[in-house]
């Protein structure tokens, strides 16, 4: 799974440097669609697997924007994070609504604010069963960054968010998770 990911993230880098031809200015001018994955979420996949305990985590984070009125844009944003730990398989699995501001731009470009409004669960090894601490709910975010175009159709974005939602206070330290603070660096396409 490490291999697997340390590839797609040496593919989007690579990517990004054989199209980067155009200069930023004409980033945005037609394109209203955007696909994001973060880095850091694959990077906290990384970290939290550990082969001395049988820990391994694939964290995956997702996201579809689109631009639907000048400064606005809705989508959805998808975290899975499947794992085991201590050889019980976990599964976090997140899908949210999200919509976004971007007060100095028309187009999806520059400094936004956003909200997010979705539902999650944890499970372990198949199935939700509260008593072992497993849950599903709601949850409600706010995030702020900054979408900065390379190419015309590649962008980077790095930004902050805060997430509300049920946790389970047993396993938050050892598994990872996306509740409170988050720092986030997404990478992605414009088309």
């Amino acid at each position: 799974m490490k291999k697997l990911n340390c590839l797609l993230v040496l593919a989007l880098v690579c990517a990004g440097l054989v199209f980067a031809q155009k200069p930023a200015e004409t980033a945005s001018d037609t394109r209203n669609n955007a696909i994001t994955l973060d880095l850091l979420t694959l990077f906290k996949g990384f970290i939290a697997s550990d082969s001395n305990t049988d820990t391994v985590f694939g964290c995956m984070a997702f996201a579809y924007e689109r631009l639907i009125l000048p400064h606005f844009s809705v989508g959805a944003e998808v975290d899975l994070y499947p794992g085991t730990l201590n050889n019980k398989s976990f599964m976090f699995f997140g899908f949210a609504a999200a919509a976004r501001y971007y007060p100095l731009s028309t187009d999806m470009d520059k400094f936004f604010i956003g909200t997010l409004l979705g539902f999650n669960l944890l499970s372990t090894e198949g199935k939700i069963d509260v008593d072992n601490g497993d849950f599903t709910g709601m949850f409600a975010g706010l995030r702020s960054g900054y979408k900065l175009h390379l190419t015309d159709m590649f962008f980077i974005e790095p930004s902050i968010s805060y997430t509300y939602s049920k946790t389970n206070f047993e396993y938050m330290g050892l598994i990872p998770h996306n509740f409170g603070w988050q720092a986030s660096l997404r990478v992605g396409v414009s088309f």
